[in-house]
């Protein structure tokens, strides 16, 4: 699993002019990952053949967001994992153990949250493609109340989510919006929160007042920037919107979304 955090100047920069830029996570992502070349990675924990394509960067370099490949392979992580980290799976299959031997199989569709201060085996048992963000890659801090072995149990599927918000009931809010939410993880000072949310037809005007990645589960996002540019992010695609991004958030008939936001202030 990624364990180190690099960014190259050149990396840097890119994100800094492009600050306010959408960047989407789809078919032509993924196909850019599969042209790079696996190289040999030293996690800490073991060793990977791996290859990481990231995407984006928060200004504090403390959250990223970007895919990752890597062969088979696995580590044993003994001592506590330093970060929160969420990986959804393209292709292949991850199992994981924890100490007390409680398992886990995700395989491509799924998603999964591994939290800080988590102990156990990492399998990957079938090669695997999967986009992935990270919390605290410069600090971060749990609440240490949770149960942090139940986060990494939970299975972020399609079936599970669209259950989950079967048995929610809508809320309406400005405009007429009606939206259902479930916040299923946050750091100790919620800087850091994700979560799976739906809503009706919309079309709202929006200045973003932080980072977030969003991922279609179901239904459609359209993402239009102020010089009229529009992002369509359909089922098994992502989006990231930076801190700053102004234009109209539209869901043409109703969606359903994992979403993750960065917000340090």
């Amino acid at each position: 699993m990624k364990k180190a955090f690099l960014v190259t100047i050149v990396l840097y920069l890119t994100m800094t002019s492009s600050l306010y830029g959408l960047e989407m996570i789809d078919e032509s992502s993924i196909e850019s990952l599969r042209s790079m070349p696996y190289e040999e990675y030293d996690s800490g924990y073991g060793l990977w053949d791996s290859a990481d394509l990231e995407l984006f960067v928060s200004k504090d370099e403390n959250f990223s967001i970007g895919l990752w490949k890597s062969k088979a392979g696995s580590e044993e992580i003994d001592t506590p994992y330093p970060y929160n980290v969420f990986f959804l799976i393209k292709s292949g299959e991850i199992r994981t153990k924890t100490k007390e031997g409680d398992t886990n199989r995700f395989v491509s569709g799924e998603g999964f949250l591994i939290p800080k201060g988590w102990m156990g085996t990492f399998e990957i048992s079938k090669d695997v493609e999967a986009i992935y963000f990270y919390d605290g890659l410069v600090e971060t801090m749990n609440d240490s109340t949770r149960n942090i072995y139940e986060d990494a149990a939970l299975h972020y599927s399609a079936e599970n989510i669209l259950k989950t918000m079967a048995k929610k009931e809508f809320n309406e809010g400005e405009n007429g919006l009606k939206t259902k939410e479930v916040q299923t993880f946050n750091n100790a000072d919620e800087s850091f929160s994700m979560g799976i949310w739906e809503s009706t037809q919309t079309k709202i005007p929006s200045d973003w007042p932080y980072d977030e990645f969003m991922y279609v589960i179901e239904g459609q996002i359209l993402m239009t920037d102020q010089d009229g540019n529009t992002y369509e992010i359909n089922p098994g695609e992502g989006i990231i919107v930076p801190t700053g991004w102004k234009g109209n958030f539209s869901v043409p008939e109703g969606v359903s979304k994992i979403w993750a936001i960065y917000d340090p202030s």
